[in-house]
This record gives structure tokens, C-alpha cells and sequence, in this order.
């Protein structure tokens, strides 16, 4: 749409960055269902921004409206989903937390699969699309007015109950649950990024192997942001690749991935977490070599472009998994600091990378998405070598 609209292919880069933007606001509204006691109104006022901002979109031009909008879908999607994950610790206690995050997530991560393959219906009418899915959050609305609590039940919400889920979660036990890589599809990171607490433990940590780690992370998160601003237009214009196909393999390849949660996690304890990064980190460079490969070699680009395309969205679930078992095992302080950390990073640096692929784009053109995902993913591997081994040296020598 904003393409069509607009003919500037940088200003993706930019609508989709105040979008990611919008995101980062999560500690905001945590802070505030925490100290205020405000989760109905925060949960049910971010619907009803994100179902404005779908339904004003395709009746106003501009780039700066575009991006106010779509910077208000942000945050309502961040208010959403941060008040989603402490509503779960009012309807159970705390040993059932991480298993019903988890199918939280797993079912957040499914409707997103479903929302792609719709996506593929209505490219033909871009305007009729958006006010569907506006309309389609109308019913989560009465859902949710039905079924979540009023007052909490099973936990005193004034004793910081987001603090301490974010503190006590068994986070290898998380991992294990799938979710979606696509902009606001991973609720349990709502839940806690951008934590000052663990911002101000980072100086602990810059010359370990969770720094390391911290900055691999971060390079891989830059890795893929242009690519998931762009991939629906790029696959178009740059690989021939229809919209509709584009929306049904990134859903089929979605959902088909779903199952490999399970056997990364099983993956992860038989050959260790390390190596299973380094495997998806390395996947995603070969489905970058093959986007590359499409752009520049004298070949038809559809089936390069789709090899790639798909590598790239499939190794997600094992990097996941992988990474988030990582953190916990590595961290130098509480495993909620690290997660936070962790969920930092990979935010800040699609923001990053989402606002920096628009000028590339519009100076070397769809290349920028090859070439921002090689490099990146060239640093990740270099930060990521021998993680474990140099935290048991350190681990060692401090016990020394």
C-alpha cells in the first residue's frame, strides 16, 4: 500500500520503523498495570488504538500520517500484548505460569500464521484488507470484556506481580513455546525488554561471554530488519514472486515450523545450545546467499528469491530456542536482567535497522536486503564463537 500510494520505496523503511518504535514503549505500560492497577484499561485502550489506526490507514496520505499511525499501532500493540502476559499470573499460580505463557504465545504466534495467509487474499484489495482487520480485533474485544478479571484473584498485584514473573520464569522451560519472529509476535518479550535494571547491569557484563553474546544478538536482530520491513514488495519487484505466494509460503513455512519447537529444544540438550546457534545464524546466511544470488547471477530470481526466503523464516524456531537458552546460561546476574537485555537488543536493533535500510534502499536498491543480512549475520557468528567455553574458564577462575 504505502508503495502504491506513495511511490517512494524508502518510506517503508520509515512507517514501519515509527511501528517499531511504537513497540519499545512495553516498560511504559507495565510500569504503570503495576504501580496503577490498570490492565483492563491498558489491555482494552490498546485494542481499540490499533483497530483506529488499521481503519483511518487507507483513507489518509502522507508520510508523516502514515507514520503517527502506524507508530499508534505500535504502542497499542505493546500495551496489548505487555498486559497480556500479567493477566495469565491472575488466572493461575505460580508453577503453571510458564506453561500457560507459553500456550499464550504458541496461540499469538498461530493467529499471526493465520492473519499471513489471509494477507494473501485481500493484496487485490488493499483498503478492504486493512478495515478487515480491523473489524476482526472488534470480537477480542468482547472476549476479553467476558472473560478477564475485573480485580486480581490469585495474586497481589501490589507487591509488582510483572517484577517478580519476570524474576522467577524458568526461561529454558520458555523457550520450548513457539512464537512468531514477525513485528509484535513474540509476547513474552513484552513482558520485560528494554529493562533499565538490566541496562544498568550491562557494565558487569561487556567483557564476558554474555556481552559477547548480547552484541552477536544484537547484530542478528539488524540482520533481518530490512528484510521483514520489505520482503512483501522485494519479493514482488525484486524475485517475481506474487504477493499472494509470498503471504502462503511465509504462512505454510510458518506453520510448518512450528514443530520444530519441540525438537529444538531436544536438539539444544543432546548437541548443546551453542551449536544449535551457530546452525540457524549460518542457515540464515545461506537464504541471504541465495536472495544475493537471485539479484546478481543470470538466473530467473523466483527460485533463488523462494529457497532463500524460506531458509531464512525457518530458521527461527532452533535460532529461538537456541538463543534464549543462551542467555539464561550465560547470564552474569538474575536471568530476568539478562532476558531483558537480551529482548533490548534484538529491539533496538531492528529499530535501527528498519529506519537505516530506507536511504540504502533508496541508494543501492533491493541489494540492501542481501547484503544488511550477510553482514550482520557475519558479525553474529564471529561475536558468537566459543561462548560456552570462555564462560567456563571465567566461571572458573572466579571460583579460583
Amino acid at each position: 500500500m504505502i508503495v502504491a500510494l506513495s511511490h517512494h520505496l524508502s518510506w517503508i523503511a520509515y512507517v514501519m520503523g515509527a511501528f517499531n518504535l511504537g513497540l519499545l514503549t512495553s516498560p511504559l505500560w507495565g510500569d504503570l498495570a503495576d504501580k496503577k492497577h490498570l490492565h483492563r484499561m491498558l489491555f482494552f485502550g490498546g485494542f481499540i488504538v490499533i483497530i483506529g489506526a488499521l481503519a483511518a490507514l487507507p483513507f489518509l496520505r502522507g508520510l508523516i500520517i502514515w507514520c503517527l499511525l502506524i507508530f499508534l499501532a505500535g504502542v497499542g500493540t505493546s500495551a496489548v500484548a505487555t498486559v497480556a502476559t500479567l493477566f495469565v499470573v491472575e488466572f493461575a499460580p505460580k508453577n503453571e505460569w510458564e506453561e500457560r505463557l507459553g500456550w499464550l504465545q504458541t496461540f499469538n504466534g498461530a493467529g499471526q500464521v493465520a492473519g499471513l495467509l489471509l494477507a494473501g487474499i485481500f493484496v487485490i484489495n488493499i483498503k478492504l484488507g486493512m478495515l478487515c482487520a480491523a473489524f476482526i480485533l472488534i470480537p477480542a474485544l468482547w472476549i476479553g470484556a467476558k472473560g478477564l478479571p475485573v480485580k486480581t484473584r490469585l495474586n497481589d498485584l501490589r507487591n509488582g506481580i510483572g517484577q517478580k514473573m519476570r524474576r522467577e520464569l524458568d526461561w529454558h522451560f520458555m523457550a520450548q513455546f513457539s512464537h512468531a519472529e514477525l513485528l509484535g509476535g513474540d509476547l513474552i518479550r513484552f513482558s520485560h525488554h528494554l529493562s533499565l535494571r538490566g541496562f544498568r547491569q550491562m557494565k558487569k557484563s561487556l567483557r564476558t561471554a554474555f556481552g559477547r553474546f548480547i552484541l552477536s544478538w544484537f547484530a542478528a536482530a539488524f540482520a533481518v530488519a530490512a528484510f521483514f520491513a520489505y520482503f512483501p514488495v522485494a519479493m514482488q519487484k525484486a524475485y517475481d514472486v506474487a504477493p499472494v505466494l509470498t503471504s502462503s509460503v511465509y504462512g505454510l513455512t510458518a506453520a510448518a515450523s512450528l514443530a520444530l519447537y519441540a525438537f529444538g529444544g531436544q536438539l539444544s540438550r543432546r548437541v548443546g545450545a551453542e551449536r544449535v546457534y551457530r546452525w540457524s545464524l549460518l542457515t540464515r546466511l545461506l537464504g541471504f546467499t541465495l536472495l544475493a544470488f537471485g539479484l546478481f547471477m543470470p538466473v530467473p530470481p523466483i527460485i533463488p528469491g523462494l529457497m532463500g526466503f524460506v531458509m531464512i523464516i525457518s530458521a527461527w524456531p532452533l535460532l529461538s530456542i537456541s538463543s534464549t537458552i543462551l542467555t539464561a546460561d550465560l547470564a552474569p546476574f538474575s536471568e530476568g536482567a539478562a532476558m531483558g537485555l537480551y529482548n533490548a537488543a534484538g529491539a533496538i536493533a531492528t529499530v535501527i535497522g528498519t529506519f537505516l535500510s530506507g536511504p540504502l534502499i533508496q541508494l543501492i536498491g533491493y541489494p540492501t536486503l542481501p547484503i544488511m543480512g550477510a553482514a550482520g549475520i557475519v558479525v553474529a557468528l564471529l561475536s558468537g564463537r566459543g561462548l560456552l567455553s570462555a564462560h567456563s574458564f571465567r566461571s572458573n577462575i572466579s571460583q579460583k
